[in-house]
């Protein structure tokens, strides 16, 4: 892809997934930030609402997918991208500038048809730049659809929840929150509701995902619901044909000055 800087701006690059065995995915940048270091760097001359940076260039980016759902925890590990940072330089040579920084929370839309992305470096050579690209791979979780199941529910430490999804047992219970363990299956969980002898129905929320292990994985989910734990029934909104795939991304910020 060849680069072509605006004068004012930023640069604006779409792209889409061209292997035959992964969904089409669509990347739309939606922002960008051009932070650089004032002259000599003093410090008295850092714009406000800056958090004291002196140099930051970020973008921010929307992927969509034509055929899958986003199934994209809200939290996930830095290691889920590796993109690399290059500044251009006037003179149309390059500077490498490393791994770029990642939020630690992905967002997601509530149709789970989009999710965002952001990219950052916060130090610039110390020659004049022209721009800044962000290139490399973006691990994203998807999945072909949403399904529904309920398991009886009986709050106590070693209980089975049977929903299809393996072994899954409760380890953990507290006045309104329950953790739950099993193998990879669980992460098929998108949303949890427990439904209470009366009929009332609780939304839960995950606040804790963890997955460890090497040939045996083993993994806890916790969720906290808005009132005290009672002895019911679990409705379970699962991901089905649910994968992780890496999307190339390639996206580019002009200096807009």
């Amino acid at each position: 892809m060849k680069i072509k800087w605006p004068h004012l701006g930023f640069a604006l690059f779409f792209a889409t997934t061209v292997s035959a065995q992964q969904p089409p995915v669509t990347i739309k940048v939606t922002g960008a930030t051009f932070l650089e270091a004032p002259p000599s760097r003093d410090k008295n001359l850092v714009p406000f609402g800056s958090f004291s940076e002196q140099e930051k260039v970020e973008v921010h980016a929307v992927f969509s997918f034509k055929d899958r759902i986003i199934a994209d925890a809200s939290f996930y590990s830095s290691s889920d991208s590796s993109v690399k940072a290059t500044a251009i330089l006037l003179d149309k040579t390059s500077a490498d500038l490393g791994s770029a920084k990642s939020p630690s929370f992905r967002k997601t839309s509530e149709d789970r048809k989009y999710s965002l992305v952001s990219f950052s470096v916060s130090r610039l050579p110390d020659k004049p730049v022209s721009g800044v690209t962000f290139a490399g791979t973006v691990k994203v979780s998807v999945a072909k659809r949403m399904v529904q199941k309920v398991a009886n529910f009986e709050p106590k430490v070693g209980a089975k929840i049977e929903l299809g999804l393996g072994e899954t047992t409760i380890t953990a219970v507290e006045a309104n929150s329950v953790t739950l363990s099993g193998g990879d299956q669980l992460g098929q969980v998108a949303e949890l509701k427990l439904i209470k002898a009366d009929g009332t129905k609780v939304k839960g929320e995950c606040s804790s995902y963890g997955r460890s292990g090497g040939e045996r994985v083993l993994v806890n989910m916790n969720w906290n619901f808005g009132s005290p734990i009672s002895a019911g029934k679990l409705e379970a909104t699962l991901f089905e044909g649910l994968e992780t795939i890496e999307v190339p991304v390639k996206l580019a910020v002009a200096k807009p000055y």
